[in-house]
C-alpha cells in the first residue's frame, strides 16, 4: 500500500509539472495573439492617419509593430504545432498580416509620392479595415481554441486528482480493517491457549505492544497523507484564483484598449473635422471662431489624456521623480481651487474652502501636490450637478495634515467603492456619460503615497455625494507653524 501511495504521488507530481508547463504555454499563446491583434490595429490607425494627414511621425508605430508581429506569429507557429485548427488560424493570421503590410506600404508610398494632391476620396481605406477585422477574428479564434484546450486539461487534472484521493482513502481503510482483523485473531488465540501456555502470554503481550505501535505509526502516516491532500487542494485553488485573475486582467486590458482608442479618437475626429472645414474656406467669422475654440478645447482634452497615460507609465516604471521643497498646504490647496474655478463657474458650482489660521508645513513636490488636489476637485466637479457646492477643509492634527473634499454629486456605489483608486477602473453607472480613462484617482493615490501619505474615499451611496480625504505628514518643526 505504501508503494502504491508513493507511485501515485510521483505520478501526480509529474502531472502537476506538465500542467504548469502547459499553463505557461497557454498564457504565452494568448499573450502573443492579444499583442498581435493590438499591434495590427495600431498599425492600421497609424497608416490611416498618415494617409489622411501626411505626417511622417505616424509611420513610427508601423515600423515598430511589423517585426514584433512577425516574432509573435513565429512563436505561435511553434506553440500550436500539435493543434491543427490553431495551426490553420495562425497561418491565416500570417497571410492576413503580410497582405495588410503590403497594401499599407503601397498606399503609404502613393501618399508620399502624391503629397497634398492625394485625392480625398481615396483616403478611406475600407480594404484595410476588412483585413484588420479578419486578423482580429483569427486572433480571437486562436485564443478561444487555447482557452477550450486549457479548460479540458483542467477538467482532466481534477478528475485524476479525485481518483487519486479515492485510491488513498480506500487503501487507508483497507489497512485499518486488515490490522483490526489481525488484532482480533491474535486475541482469540491468546484466550484459547492462555491456560496451557503461560510463557506464550508474555510473548503475546509483546506482540500487542508492537501492533499498537504500528497502528499509531499508520495513523500518523494517514494524517500526513490527509495534510498533503489538503495542501494539494490549496495549490489547485491558488492556481484557479491565479487563472481567474489573469482572465480578469485580460478583460480589463481589452476594455482599456477600447476605451483609449475611443477617448483619443473622439477629440481627434472633432479637431480634424473643424480643421478641414476651416481649410475649405467656407466658414464665416463666427463659425471660424467656434471652430478654433473647439479645436483648442479638444486638443487640451487629448493632451490631458496623454499626460495621464504618461504619469501612470512613469509610476509603473519607477521614473516619476519628486522635487521636494517645504510648502504651505493652504497655498497648495488654494492654487488647485483657482485652477478648477473657471470650470466650476461654468456649472454654477460654488467651492467653499475652510482653511486653517496657521501655516500647515509639508515637504513635497509643489506641482504634483497641486495635481493631486486638482484631480480630486475636478473629479468632484465632473459628477456634481449644476448649482451645487463643493466643500474643502484643511486641518492639522498630531503630525498630519488632513484635507477633505466633499461634493453633493452622484456619489459612489457600494460595489465600486473598494476599486475607486485602481487603474483603468470606472463605475459602469457613470463612465459612459462622463468619459475618461479611469486614471485620475489612481494617479492621486500614487502621488499621495510617494509623499508618505494616504488617501481614502467615502460615500453613503449613489446620489448622496462623496468625500475624499488626503492625509500627509507635516513638518515637525514648530518654526513652521506661524500665524497667517
Amino acid at each position: 500500500m505504501l508503494t502504491i501511495v508513493g507511485v501515485l504521488f510521483y505520478q501526480n507530481t509529474v502531472s502537476l509539472q506538465d500542467a504548469i508547463t502547459l499553463q505557461r504555454e497557454s498564457q504565452e499563446v494568448i499573450s502573443s495573439a492579444d499583442e498581435t491583434m493590438a499591434l495590427t490595429f495600431v498599425s492600421f490607425i497609424a497608416a490611416e492617419n498618415f494617409i489622411d494627414i501626411g505626417n511622417s511621425s505616424y509611420l513610427g508605430p508601423i515600423d515598430r509593430a511589423r517585426p514584433r508581429i512577425r516574432q509573435n506569429i513565429e512563436r505561435l507557429k511553434a506553440l500550436t504545432l500539435k493543434n491543427g485548427e490553431q495551426t490553420e488560424q495562425v497561418s491565416r493570421l500570417d497571410q492576413i498580416s503580410k497582405q495588410f503590410f503590403e497594401e499599407a506600404a503601397g498606399r503609404i508610398d502613393l501618399r508620399k509620392s502624391m503629397g497634398i494632391n492625394f485625392p480625398v476620396e481615396k483616403r478611406s481605406w475600407r480594404d484595410g479595415q476588412l483585413l484588420i477585422e479578419q486578423a482580429q477574428d483569427a486572433g480571437s479564434r486562436i485564443k478561444k481554441i487555447e482557452v477550450e484546450e486549457q479548460q479540458k486539461r483542467d477538467l482532466d487534472s481534477d478528475a485524476g486528482f479525485a481518483r487519486t484521493v479515492w485510491v488513498l482513502i480506500v487503501s487507508s481503510l483497507a489497512g485499518i480493517v486488515s490490522l483490526g482483523l489481525a488484532n482480533l485473531t491474535v486475541l482469540s488465540e491468546i484466550k484459547k491457549r492462555r491456560a496451557a501456555q503461560d510463557d506464550l502470554l508474555e510473548l503475546n503481550e509483546v506482540l500487542e505492544h508492537n501492533v499498537e505501535d504500528r497502528t499509531a505509526e499508520l495513523k500518523k502516516a494517514n494524517e500526513k497523507l490527509l495534510e498533503v491532500g489538503l495542501e494539494r487542494e490549496s495549490i489547485l485553488f491558488s492556481e484557479k484564483e491565479a487563472r481567474r485573475d489573469a482572465e480578469i486582467a485580460n478583460r480589463l486590458r481589452d476594455e482599456f484598449m477600447a476605451t483609449v482608442s475611443h477617448e483619443l479618437r473622439t477629440p481627434l475626429n472633432s479637431i480634424l473635422g473643424w480643421a478641414r472645414l476651416m481649410r475649405g474656406g467656407t466658414l464665416d467669422a463666427g463659425q471660424s471662431a467656434k471652430a478654433l475654440a473647439t479645436i483648442i478645447k479638444n486638443s487640451e482634452t487629448q493632451n490631458r489624456l496623454i499626460e495621464d497615460l504618461m504619469d501612470v507609465a512613469r509610476v509603473i516604471s519607477g521614473k516619476l521623480k519628486l522635487e521636494q521643497t517645504d510648502l504651505d498646504l493652504n497655498e497648495v490647496v488654494a492654487e488647485a481651487i483657482e485652477t478648477v474655478r473657471p470650470a466650476a463657474d461654468a456649472k454654477h458650482v460654488q467651492i467653499e474652502f475652510f482653511r486653517t489660521n496657521v501655516r500647515v508645513g509639508v515637504t513635497g513636490d509643489h506641482n504634483r501636490l497641486v495635481q493631486v488636489f486638482t484631480n480630486l476637485l475636478g473629479n468632484g466637479l465632473k459628477f456634481s450637478p449644476d448649482g451645487s457646492a463643493i466643500y474643502v477643509s484643511l486641518s492639522a492634527d498630531d503630525g498630519s495634515a488632513i484635507t477633505r473634499i466633499r461634493d453633493e454629486g452622484k456619489g459612489i456605489s457600494e460595489e465600486f467603492l473598494p476599486m475607486v483608486f485602481e487603474r483603468f477602473r470606472q463605475d459602469v453607472a457613470s463612465s459612459s456619460s462622463n468619459g475618461g480613462l479611469g486614471l485620475g484617482l489612481a494617479i492621486v493615490r500614487n502621488l499621495v503615497e510617494m509623499h508618505g501619505g494616504t488617501v481614502r474615499a467615502e460615500s453613503e451611496g449613489e446620489d448622496k455625494g462623496s468625500t475624499f480625504t488626503v492625509i500627509l505628514p507635516t513638518i515637525h518643526s514648530e518654526a513652521q507653524r506661524v500665524e497667517i
